[in-house]
């Protein structure tokens, strides 16, 4: 299939013939100082961690967003996509939840019908939703999912997103605390560690 997206894509016959080599029959060794270790089969794909395994993912993924817009788009769908690697989100906007929760199960629909055509499976128990809203006793409403297979989605009271946590009033108290109590963990962490006589050396904390 990436092979395929490439050749679509216009890419070079020679970098599409290198990335069909370097998907298969790859080994690796492990390095540990003058230690190095037997070759391991690697072939494994697009195994996480690898310098590659980003950019042939953003490649891999980019014509499922492009079919999602367009299929979106012919059923007059007001949905957008935000996607990082393998975290996607679906973004639907509007004043009542009559709107956005159908547009939703329409639009998850499509992304997992859309996948599966692409060899990719959701992890339906991963999937969250999430209501931003400003309105006072918001009545913060489930998605169901079971129409296309899966598990009614209860909202969340806050969502992570690159890092960045958002509840639902954008007061962006719940980032602060996370990373307040994070910072002050690490520093209880590093006392426990080291002092001045064992342990961690000063200028390794």
């Amino acid at each position: 299939m990436l092979t395929a997206i490439l050749q679509h894509s216009g890419f070079a016959d020679c970098l599409v013939d290198f990335f069909s080599d370097y998907l298969v029959d790859r080994s690796t060794q492990y390095a540990w100082n003058s230690f190095l270790s037997h070759a391991c089969d690697a072939d494994v794909g697009m195994g996480q961690g690898s310098a590659l395994s980003p950019i042939l993912s953003v490649l891999y993924i980019a014509p499922l967003l492009h079919l999602f817009e367009c299929q979106a788009q012919a059923l007059s769908l007001d949905t957008s996509t935000l996607s990082y690697v393998d975290d996607g989100h679906l973004v639907s906007q509007g004043r009542t939840y009559d709107r956005t929760l159908p547009e939703l199960t329409s639009s998850y629909s499509i992304v997992s019908d859309l996948m599966a055509s692409f060899g990719l499976v959701i992890e339906h128990d991963k999937s969250e939703i999430f209501h931003f809203s400003r309105a006072h006793n918001d009545s913060n409403p489930e998605l169901d999912l079971s129409a296309i297979g899966t598990s009614t989605l209860k909202p969340k009271t806050y969502c992570r997103y690159l890092g960045c946590y958002f509840d639902r009033w954008l007061s962006f108290k719940e980032h602060v605390q996370f990373y307040s109590t994070k910072a002050l963990t690490t520093v209880k962490a590093m006392g426990m560690l080291g002092n001045s006589t064992r342990g961690l050396l000063p200028l390794q904390k």
